[in-house]
């Protein structure tokens, strides 16, 4: 017998490429929670998107072939301990994108509203 696989895309449609990885699909037992089991492993890294895919097939071919997943509300469920950082992105010239019109390195001053 092949052996079971639940794939996952991380932070990135499904339909954009190969599964970023795998975890043992156990028969029996919610996607959800091995998936839980796997996080707080430590199999997923220790940096994790705020949503991720997940599917039983490598390639879904449909909207209906994969779930996607709320991380934040996932470990609050199963009760994994977690801390929230936010990312900047930044464009290659140093300033704040998208949008940005001041330079990332110059003090920013706050703005009265109007």
């Amino acid at each position: 017998m092949a052996e079971q696989r639940l794939y996952i895309w991380l932070d990135r449609n499904p339909f954009s490429g190969p599964p970023d990885l795998w975890i043992e699909d156990i028969t029996g037992h919610s996607d959800l929670d091995l998936l839980a089991q796997a996080i707080r492993a430590g199999r997923l890294g220790r940096y994790l998107p705020v949503r991720l895919a997940l599917s039983p097939h490598p390639d879904p071919k449909f909207p209906s072939g994969y779930r996607s997943v709320n991380v934040a509300n996932l470990l609050r469920h199963y009760r994994i301990p977690y801390r929230t950082r936010l990312e900047l992105v930044l464009d290659t010239t140093g300033t704040l994108s998208p949008g940005g019109r001041e330079a990332a390195d110059s003090t920013p001053r706050p703005m009265r509203r109007q």
